[in-house]
């Protein structure tokens, strides 16, 4: 019964971590695309390449944002015996 609890509390103690920068001027607009980016090794070795270039179709003014949202806790549990790790990419033209 302890253990169920220190269990919530560490999940509900945890929070979304993000970090975002510009390029350019700055996301002007209001289209966004989102793709989730993997991790072996719990962050040593990227497992696919996300290319915020592309994902902004050439333009040269966008906004990244990189965060470790609600969603990635969510499959935590399942990735972790492969020691991997997820977090979510959106760049805002």
């Amino acid at each position: 019964m302890r253990l169920g609890a220190l269990m919530l509390m560490l999940l509900l103690g945890t929070s979304c971590m993000a970090h975002r920068h510009s390029v350019g001027l700055g996301g002007t607009g209001t289209n966004e695309q989102h793709a989730r980016q993997y991790y072996i090794l719990f962050g040593l070795i990227s497992a696919n390449d996300v290319n915020a270039p592309r994902m902004a179709a050439g333009l040269t003014s966008y906004e990244v944002e990189t965060r470790y949202a609600f969603f990635d806790m969510l499959i935590a549990p399942l990735l972790l015996p492969l020691t991997m790790t997820s977090r979510t990419v959106t760049v805002r033209t």
